[in-house]
């Protein structure tokens, strides 16, 4: 008996049927095994093409999951793969409670009922015209689901199969033996499609034949369309002859050392070197925002704006916005590094904004950049010995627990220098010194610096606008005053920090 798989939950539910698995007698294998591996073997030939997802690995699992294609969804639903089908699932579905094939699931709610449905949930699959679909179905949701990226332009039969249990498709660990034993009992990989008729391989070096070693640099790429990526790679000899190949040219073409990003998909380069080979593999995508390589954020595409770092990147490279001129630059909390000088000559008013992430902010501090904390909204600008974005009754406390959290040590005093206790509001005016520099702190419509807005707020106002600047005598109590932040202050403001508490 197969063991029953847990599956995976969110996203694309994929749910796989428990089904018998007959190992096939000499007498069984000359019709049922000779059929399926005859019908369904080149199908996943010509999927792997198309999808890149290795047609052994693909045929292996069919095998596995519809006994030989004799289960009953194979049968009567053409699903080879026992996906299962939800309300999102465009297609036709079938109900194995009462074995009946449905147009659509609109057709079976319409026909049986939300009653119904809600209670035989988990019997309905999805459905196809042919094998050849749900083959290609198969393959498609691998290639849509971000947990099976690593099985995308994989060829490694042993690696997918291990991958496969990792990227949680079934919890069992039997379950890769299974895949690798029936690859390896019928020979699926004589269905592998041959992409090297595809690419012509550049070649270089000596005939020597005398390879000790080979390294590609890197391993995993990610590119936007457009971009060109300069590879870098290590053979022992150095002179010894090797071929470079692309296993789906019409996404990453190779042209000596160099892979372009031609369109949205995947491939896996291979350079090969005397029998050994080792891999790089590249996922285009449009907008991405740049190159990432083995992490490394290399190359940023925008130009101007806001640009978001891509989440697949733990580092930044000094180079990555040589030439930008982006006014705001996101950084995941993924990112562990940045190297020096990465935002030199980015201009006034340019803003790094994290998630807390303190890295980012560590580097914003020592190279007085402002930073945007998104998580709490804070700004703080080096530059200008400044921190804005402070909410009004925001105590001492707050501002305190958040950065010991974030193991940075700082100290808050009132604008008389008496430090705050952790109760105090943080009013405009105060010092917040974080990480031994000092900031000013400004609370929008708190012009007296006591955190909260009152009447005492409107006073100094009003002050001001009747042309005695001694009521807001310093910058940040202006900035403070500035309530709608559009670069002056009127009465429009006065009305604002009215209803502000008046509210």
């Amino acid at each position: 008996m197969k063991p029953r798989k847990t599956a995976m939950l969110l996203v694309v539910a994929m749910l796989i049927a428990s089904v018998i698995t007959v190992v096939p007698s000499t007498k069984a294998e000359a019709s049922y095994v000779d059929d399926f591996l005859a019908t369904v073997g080149p199908m996943c030939t010509n999927d792997m093409r198309d999808n890149h997802i290795l047609a052994s690995f693909t045929l292996a699992q069919a095998i596995w999951e519809s006994g030989w294609g004799r289960s009953t969804l194979a049968t009567q639903a053409n699903n080879l793969f026992g996906i299962r089908a939800y309300s999102t699932w465009g297609g036709k579905v079938f109900d194995r409670n009462e074995c009946v094939l449905y147009n659509s699931w609109s057709h079976l709610v319409a026909t049986k009922g939300d009653a119904y449905v809600k209670a035989y949930s988990l019997s309905f699959w999805r459905a196809y015209d042919s094998w050849q679909e749900s083959v290609n179905d198969h393959s498609g949701l691998f290639n849509r689901m971000s947990c099976y990226e690593n099985l995308r332009g994989n060829y490694d039969y042993k690696s997918c199969a291990t991958l496969i249990v990792l990227d949680g498709y079934c919890s069992e660990t039997e379950y890769t033996d299974c895949l690798i034993n029936l690859i390896e009992s019928y020979d699926l990989e004589q269905y592998n499609y041959d992409f090297g008729t595809q690419d012509p391989p550049q070649s270089g070096g000596n005939e020597s034949g005398d390879t000790g070693s080979i390294s590609l640099n890197p391993a995993k790429l990610y590119m936007e369309t457009g971009t060109v990526y300069e590879l870098s790679w290590e053979l022992t000899p150095a002179d010894a002859e090797y071929t470079l190949t692309s296993s789906n040219p019409t996404v990453a073409p190779v042209n000596g050392n160099k892979v372009g990003a031609a369109s949205a998909g995947n491939a896996r380069l291979t350079l090969s070197a005397d029998g050994l080979s080792v891999y790089c593999d590249v996922v285009v995508a449009d907008n991405y925002g740049g190159i990432v390589a083995d992490g490394v954020y290399t190359l940023c595409t925008v130009t101007e704006g806001t640009v978001t770092v891509p989440a697949e990147a733990t580092s930044i490279a000094a180079s990555a916005f040589a030439g930008s001129r982006v006014n705001k630059v996101i950084v995941g909390n993924g990112v562990k590094s940045v190297e020096d000088g990465t935002f030199d000559g980015m201009g006034s008013g340019f803003t790094l904004c994290s998630y807390g992430n303190k890295v980012v902010s560590d580097y914003a501090l020592m190279n007085a950049i402002a930073h945007i904390n998104i998580s709490t909204g804070w700004v703080l600008d080096s530059a200008a010995s400044l921190v804005s974005g402070i909410s009004l009754y925001t105590t001492a406390g707050l501002i305190s627990t958040y950065y010991d959290a974030e193991g940075v040590r700082i100290s808050l005093s009132n604008s008389e220098g008496t430090a705050l206790e952790s109760t105090d509001y943080v009013g405009t005016g105060c010092v917040i010194n974080v990480g031994g520099v000092a900031y000013n702190a400004i609370v929008k419509g708190d012009t007296d610096g006591d955190g909260i807005t009152s009447t005492s707020d409107l006073l100094k106002l009003k002050g001001y606008l009747s042309g005695d600047n001694s009521y807001l005598p310093m910058r940040h109590y202006r900035k403070a005053a500035d309530f709608n932040s559009d670069e002056r202050i009127t009465t429009a403001d006065y009305l604002a920090i009215f209803r502000s508490f008046t509210a």
